[in-house]
Order: structure tokens, then C-alpha cells, then sequence
């Protein structure tokens, strides 16, 4: 056999093993993602992964939705994150409705009022599934008036209950003049 042609088998070789390598992956990955599914979800079809939306009325929004799943006529919404704590937290309700509502208004298209947060445990890639009630519409507009209203300073800002968020929050020093006690 000459070199060229064994050159030619190798290369062969090594694309076949790439391409199974990469087939693999993806049925793993498949395989994963069915796991942590939710019952309600088991019969979806991904309509869409990683999408901006965009809408200008009730209110400017341009939201990027990790993934949607179509059902029974109905866009079914999932937001990924890493995290210690395999938890849901109220700002994930948020991002989710502000999602819903810029693919109704963009799209035309029904989303349901729940959405799932899939959290992967940073250090053990453990996953759960946490199941949310979206707000209603006219909360998320709401809560974007009153953020923009406060960045204009037309409204005064309230404290956090939570020392938590304000141990980590980006205007903490600021706010710890007035209110030594969250420091």
C-alpha cells in the first residue's frame, strides 16, 4: 500500500471518529435533558434555543430566551443557570415574564404563565427543575416603569430585605451611609 493512500485511510479514520464522537454528545445530551424534564413537557418540540425577542409596546423589552418549547399551541418557557444552590429565585420570575411578554408582543404566539428554571449545581453538575408562576402582565410592566422611573430619578429606590442581595449588590457602598445596618 503506498503512503498516500494509508495518509488517506488515516485521515478517513479520523473523521469518522470525529463525527461519531460529536453524534455521541448529542445523544448524551439528549438523553441528559429528557432526565430533569418536567411530566407537563415530556411531548414538546424545542421551537426555539437562545432567540432575542424584542417588543417596543406596553414597554421597551428585548429579552434572550435560553429556550422555548411548543405544546398544545402554547410556548413553553425554560431558563438554564449554574448555581451553589439549586434554588429559584424571585428575579428568575422576573427574566421569565419579561421573556413572555416580549415573544407574545413580538411573535403573536401564546406563552404559558408557567415557566421552569433548570439550575446545575456548580461543583456537582447535579440538576433540578424548579416550576414557576409567571407575573401577570401588567406587573412586568410595572416593575420596568418603576426601574426606569427610579434610574431617572424620579422615584426613591427601597432597601432590599435581604442582606444577601445587599452583600452583593454593585451600589452597596452608597447605600451603606444611610443604612449602616446592611453592611
Amino acid at each position: 500500500m503506498t503512503t498516500s493512500r494509508m495518509l488517506l485511510l488515516i485521515l478517513l479514520a479520523i473523521v469518522v471518529l470525529i463525527i461519531g464522537w460529536k453524534m455521541a454528545r448529542a445523544w448524551l445530551a439528549r438523553a441528559s435533558e429528557e432526565k430533569w424534564w418536567p411530566q407537563e413537557l415530556q411531548h414538546a418540540r424545542l421551537a426555539f434555543a437562545e432567540r432575542t425577542f424584542k417588543t417596543w409596546l406596553p414597554i421597551r423589552l428585548i429579552a434572550r430566551v435560553d429556550r422555548g418549547y411548543r405544546l398544545n399551541g402554547k410556548v413553553h418557557l425554560v431558563e438554564f443557570k449554574t448555581r451553589v444552590r439549586a434554588v429559584a429565585y424571585p428575579s428568575d420570575v422576573i427574566e421569565l415574564s419579561a421573556q413572555r411578554l416580549a415573544i407574545e408582543k413580538s411573535t403573536g404566539e401564546r406563552v404559558s404563565e408557567i415557566g421552569y428554571v433548570l439550575v446545575q449545581d456548580s461543583l456537582s453538575k447535579r440538576r433540578s427543575v424548579h416550576k414557576l408562576r409567571l407575573l401577570p402582565r401588567a406587573d412586568v410592566t410595572a416593575v420596568a416603569k418603576r426601574r426606569e422611573a427610579i434610574l431617572k430619578g424620579r422615584v426613591a429606590p427601597r432597601f432590599s430585605s435581604s442582606q444577601g442581595l445587599c452583600r452583593h449588590c454593585t451600589y452597596r457602598a452608597e447605600c451603606k451611609a444611610e443604612r449602616p445596618d446592611q453592611g
